[in-house]
């Protein structure tokens, strides 16, 4: 049976690999944010690929299903996020190409 020691220590590095995850997670998920303010702002997506997002959606769905099987808070929240922000790319991607 573990000590009270290494029970502690292991809480400690678990803590510090779910906040390294948190961390990437914001960074890559913001990384999508300059994207979604052009592509709305600018009423146009000629040069987004339909196709690199319409899987990256189909991925990300994936993902957030694996982090809720898994109970991983880093990978629920930047995904659910990320989702969000490249269904929007997506979606202005479908509507604006056809106005256009």
């Amino acid at each position: 049976m573990p000590s009270a020691e290494a029970a502690a220590e292991w809480v400690e590095i678990t803590n510090w690999v779910e906040i390294i995850g948190l961390v990437a997670g914001f960074l890559t998920t913001a990384a999508y944010l300059p994207q979604v303010l052009k592509v709305w702002r600018s009423r146009s997506a000629r040069d987004v690929s339909l196709g690199m997002f319409s899987l990256m959606v189909v991925g990300l769905l994936l993902w957030l299903a694996y982090g809720l099987l898994i109970g991983s808070l880093a990978l629920i929240l930047s995904n659910t996020v990320t989702l969000v922000l490249a269904a929007l790319i997506l979606i202005g991607k479908l509507r604006f190409d056809r106005a256009a």
